[in-house]
């Protein structure tokens, strides 16, 4: 089975004739281009926002089986990868959130723990690696394995 991606690109499924559809949030248009490329040629529906307004957009039109989120979008504000865990959090959807920094501090670590973030990791990060991560996680998701059901289970 073929998916198509957000931008209208063909990227092959591989789960089921499944497409994991991927919001990819990221000020950077570069990354963005970058992650849209690998995610969909790996099989996923990639969406990307730029700011928190367009990640609060596509998270309220869509379903996302993963997000990565930079958790700097804006110099004044600095954190908005970490508001967007708690959005989906608080929203009770569970996809599985990593967190990308390229300027990392205690707190910020801290905090997305505290928000039960699935990664919150240093740029630069293999994309391969990371589509890994991304699909064990989802697969968790899909079984009830998920940090999540083991705390509840435990």
């Amino acid at each position: 089975m073929r998916c198509p991606d957000a931008l209208g690109g063909i990227g092959l499924a591989f789960v089921a004739g499944v497409c994991e559809r991927l919001l990819v949030v990221d000020d950077e248009d570069s990354v963005r281009r970058a992650y849209q490329s690998h995610f969909a040629g790996a099989g996923f529906e990639v969406h990307s926002a730029a700011s928190l307004q367009e990640a609060a957009e596509r998270l309220a039109a869509n379903t996302f089986h993963a997000v990565i989120a930079d958790v700097c979008l804006t110099p004044d504000v600095g954190s908005e990868g970490l508001a967007i865990a708690a959005y989906l959090r608080h929203m009770r959807h569970d996809p599985p959130v990593v967190i990308l920094t390229a300027y990392g501090s205690p707190d910020r670590a801290e905090a997305a723990a505290r928000l039960g973030v699935d990664a919150f990791l240093h740029k630069p990060v293999s994309l391969v690696w990371l589509e890994s991560l991304l699909r064990a996680r989802i697969d968790d998701r899909r079984r009830g394995t998920g940090p999540e059901a083991m705390a509840v289970a435990g």
